[in-house]
């Protein structure tokens, strides 16, 4: 439980800087304070990678949903991104699923607050 709480503070604090793609309204209310800048994908993939070059960043966390529908879309934007120049950080959200265990984005400041209150009472 301790190396998983190590694990997660490193992929946090990787993460804490980066630009971070999203699905949608949800996800970013999940994880907005904790990164520098969120980009919520909504539907519009082209304009939300256009954003994340015109953003300077050359590196960019792409966060979707683990179901069927957030793996495509992590795909077309990982594509999309390249095009623009803009390495898609792909990594992140593999570990982050499987370090809190989540399906879905939208449940990663609830699980990530379980998870810190859970290793604390070790």
């Amino acid at each position: 439980m301790l190396r998983n709480r190590k694990d997660l503070q490193r992929l946090m604090e990787e993460m804490g800087s980066m630009v971070v793609m999203v699905e949608g309204k949800k996800d970013s209310e999940a994880i907005q304070r904790y990164v520098v800048s969120v980009i919520e994908v909504s539907g519009r993939t082209r304009i939300a990678c256009e954003r994340a070059a015109r953003s300077g960043a050359a590196e960019v966390a792409v966060l979707t949903d683990f179901d069927e529908r957030g793996k495509e879309l992590a795909e077309e934007l990982n594509s999309e991104l390249r095009s623009r120049g803009v390495k898609p950080n792909l990594t992140i959200r593999r570990r982050m699923g499987k370090l809190l265990g989540i399906t879905r984005i939208e449940n990663f400041e609830r699980r990530y607050r379980e998870m810190l209150d859970e290793t604390r009472a070790l």
